[in-house]
Order: structure tokens, then C-alpha cells, then sequence
């Protein structure tokens, strides 16, 4: 059980980060999710429904797909969609032999910001391909 003091602290933690202040700070902090578009859930855009539906068949045995078949293929997906943002990002300085080395600094940033979106599609495949094995 969490202590009184433990809670208080939290809650005056929580005061203290409210986000950006500053109207320069929220302007640059609305656009960060949309800036490489992994925010956006990949089942809502029908560029890649064919593709869930056919790994999501493919998962269950060529039978009709369940929902927990397509949060799997829409993960897997997502996983790939992830790794080809990464790969670009990383040819782009790793295959130019003039890039500064500030550039591999940058690479590394963004690298870790990628790592986050990996992480929960790691997670929701792990979890819907859980509940399809029993």
C-alpha cells in the first residue's frame, strides 16, 4: 500500500508538469507526434487494411480473422513500418561519408525517440498473439 507521503509527493509532481507554458513551447510540442506520422494508429488507414486483414487470416489459420488476429497483424505491421523509419534515417548519415559528427549525435536521438513506438508495438503484439495461442 502506497504511504500518505508517497502520495503527496506525487501529487505535487504531477502539479509541476503540466507541459508547455509558453505559446512557443505548445506550438512545437502540438506538431511532435505528427513530425514522422508513427503517432497515427495504423488500423485506421485504409492504405494498410488489406495487409492486416491478410497477415491477420494467415495468423488464425486461413480461417475468418478474430480482433485479436488483427491487433496482432496491426502491430507486426506497425513493427515494420517502424524499422523501415529506421533504416532510412540511419542510411541517411551512415551512408555519407561527409556527414558531421553532430549528425550521428542526432541519429542517436532520434533512434531513442523510435525505440518508444517499437516498445508498444512490441507489447500489443505480445499481448494479442498471448490471448490467440490459448
Amino acid at each position: 500500500m502506497t504511504s500518505d507521503r508517497k502520495i503527496a509527493a506525487n501529487r505535487r509532481n504531477a502539479k509541476k508538469s503540466t507541459g508547455p507554458r509558453t505559446e512557443t513551447g505548445r506550438r512545437r510540442s502540438r506538431l511532435n507526434a505528427l513530425r514522422h506520422g508513427l503517432a497515427v494508429a495504423i488500423g485506421s488507414q485504409p492504405a494498410f487494411s488489406e495487409d492486416i486483414e491478410r497477415l491477420a487470416r494467415a495468423l488464425v489459420g486461413g480461417g475468418p480473422a478474430n480482433e485479436f488476429a488483427r491487433q496482432a497483424a496491426e502491430a507486426e505491421i506497425e513493427l515494420l513500418r517502424i524499422r523501415k523509419v529506421r533504416a532510412s534515417q540511419f542510411n541517411a548519415i551512415a551512408g555519407n561519408p561527409d556527414a558531421p559528427p553532430q549528425a550521428y549525435a542526432e541519429l542517436a536521438e532520434n533512434l531513442a525517440k523510435l525505440e518508444r513506438y517499437e516498445r508498444r508495438a512490441f507489447s500489443r503484439r505480445k499481448r494479442a498473439l498471448h490471448v490467440l495461442a490459448r
